[in-house]
């Protein structure tokens, strides 16, 4: 089932040459979801966060391609992004560096600041949404 397929690519109206691929899943592919999900729950097992809700100080919140990483302090949000980074590389798979972001909940008025991991910079948002719900910076929540 996964041999012996042959495509070809549309670029600006012209078509290349049939070829056949060699590895992967076609896109769309049932088996895609599951083997990236099997991936992915193996680079999460790797970060090792243990404990209890009161006793953790870090906490990951994925599904599918969507990651989200609560930490009390920025070195330790700072600290488990490098991980999820180094282990992600790993198993091969990337960080959308463009579209992390980080938000600083607090009932406290805060200005807009940037993180920086040794590599990148991100910028810090006011909100976000995580599968369809709104997470503000002053702990609410927002269907």
């Amino acid at each position: 089932m996964l041999k012996g397929y042959l495509f070809k690519v549309k670029v600006n109206n012209s078509y290349s040459e049939w070829f056949e691929t060699k590895t992967g899943v076609r896109q769309g592919d049932p088996l895609s979801a599951l083997l990236f999900s099997v991936v992915l729950d193996s680079v999460i097992t790797n970060l090792e966060v243990g404990g209890n809700i009161t006793t953790r100080l870090k906490e990951i919140c994925a599904y599918a391609d969507d990651i989200v990483i609560i930490g009390r302090t920025k070195k330790i949000l700072i600290d488990i992004f490098c991980k999820l980074k180094h282990e992600a590389l790993n198993a091969g798979l990337i960080v959308n560096s463009i579209k992390t972001k980080y938000l600083y909940c607090t009932r406290k008025t805060i200005y807009p600041t940037y993180i920086y991991t040794g590599e990148k910079q991100f910028e810090q948002v006011n909100s976000f949404k995580y599968l369809g719900t709104m997470v503000n910076t002053d702990n609410s929540i927002e269907e």
